[in-house]
């Protein structure tokens, strides 16, 4: 078990890399150049964002439907009931990841991909 301490220094932690993320998007004005900007590939952003829903999808699949609905409580029986699932979330996530990077990269060029990683990280961590 952790002790409080190790549990304080986690917190504090994802508290940083949330700030960072913040600070990142203010600085970068990524709403801005997402919804906007003209340099953006569009294709490759819709693209991505289809990856995106495709994973969201299956993340509600796996926490929501298959412990509520079908009674899976055991993370480790993915393997044996879906086993295809968690493999198919890598894989969306990687392409997802590179088309972002390649969709921004005329905006804000070699940055894009410690941008959107700083971001990414801010918002895995805003659930810690």
């Amino acid at each position: 078990s952790r002790t409080p301490s190790e549990r304080l220094l986690d917190k504090a932690y994802a508290l940083i890399w949330v700030v960072t993320a913040a600070i990142v998007i203010k600085l970068s004005n990524t709403p801005s150049v997402f919804l906007h900007d003209e340099r953006v590939i569009r294709p490759l952003l819709r693209a991505a964002l289809v990856l995106i829903g495709i994973n969201t999808a299956l993340v509600l699949y796996l926490a929501i439907y298959l412990p509520k609905i079908k009674g899976i409580q055991d993370s480790s029986a993915w393997d044996v009931y879906c086993p295809r699932v968690v493999p198919s979330m890598t894989i969306c996530a990687l392409l997802a990841a590179i088309l972002l990077v390649r969709c921004t990269w005329p905006v804000w060029g070699f940055l894009s991909p410690l941008i959107l990683g700083a971001e990414a990280l801010g918002a895995l961590f805003i659930l810690h």
